[in-house]
């Protein structure tokens, strides 16, 4: 698997450094730079040769959105467009959707607004395949939203949005908060194209996986291992202060 380390532009080299195969970047501050500054991180990725495979957070957005009643998905076409062109120009290959608070909802949901919700999916599906880069879903656990917590629920909606560039992903915090078995990594392995760890059981804080924090981190890689997944596997917490040791430590817990 590849190893890959969440961060914002100004962590990029300090990824690299760090001993990482790639980096994951928030997507938003991408979509944000003017012209002189993509340009210019452009120069700093052709310098450094370090890949920026996936990107997170696909939307700056921070309340309920998506399942309100004025909710009108081509009003943010255009800012998905901006966003899959600029990061698939830095290399980015996935752009993963999480955005839990803009999906939280009273359930059940009405079909209608699911209906939209999936339309909404299908465009940046259509959007993404243009410049080569696939949607990647994100279950989350049920603090962070109440619509789509597992990963079978996220399958069952990507099995509505009938794109082949549609996917899912798994992260091991929200599996937890979740309740989920790891098993469910097996059973939905075809789907999964990401994965996310980092320390699961606090809150609201995201720790780097260390030796001391006592969590068994064998037991999902193992599972995941056995899934036959071989691919792209983001640290995804808090930003450290020491990026190389935060590195390091996390390399040994997931040999205990």
């Amino acid at each position: 698997m590849k190893l890959g380390g969440f961060g914002f532009i100004e962590d990029y080299e300090k990824i690299c450094e760090a001993g990482f195969d790639y980096a994951e970047l928030d997507l938003p501050e991408i979509e944000s730079l003017s012209e002189t500054e993509y340009s210019a991180f452009k120069r700093r990725i052709g310098k450094m040769q370090f890949p920026i495979l996936t990107g997170a957070r696909l939307f700056p957005i921070t309340d309920q959105t998506f399942f309100q009643e004025e909710f009108d998905p081509e009003t943010l076409r255009d800012y998905v467009e901006r966003t899959c062109f600029k990061s698939s120009g830095l290399g980015v290959k996935r752009i993963i959707m999480g955005n839990g608070k803009a999906r939280w909802q009273s359930l059940p949901i009405e079909k209608s607004r699911e209906d939209r919700f999936v339309r909404f999916l299908q465009m940046i599906c259509d959007v993404a395949a243009k410049h080569g880069q696939e949607l990647i879903f994100e279950p989350l656990g049920p603090k962070y939203s109440n619509y789509i917590n597992t990963l079978p629920e996220a399958v069952q909606l990507i099995k509505k949005v009938r794109r082949e560039n549609a996917f899912i992903m798994a992260d091991l915090r929200h599996m937890v908060w979740s309740g989920e078995a790891f098993d469910d990594l097996l059973t939905w392995s075809a789907y999964i194209h990401h994965i996310h760890m980092d320390y699961p059981l606090s809150y609201p804080e995201r720790p780097y996986p260390s030796p001391e924090d006592g969590y068994h981190y064998s037991t999902f890689l193992k599972k995941l291992r056995d899934s036959g997944y071989q691919d792209t596997l983001t640290i995804e917490a808090d930003i450290p202060k020491d990026w190389k040791k935060a590195h390091d430590q996390a390399i040994e817990a997931f040999q205990y």
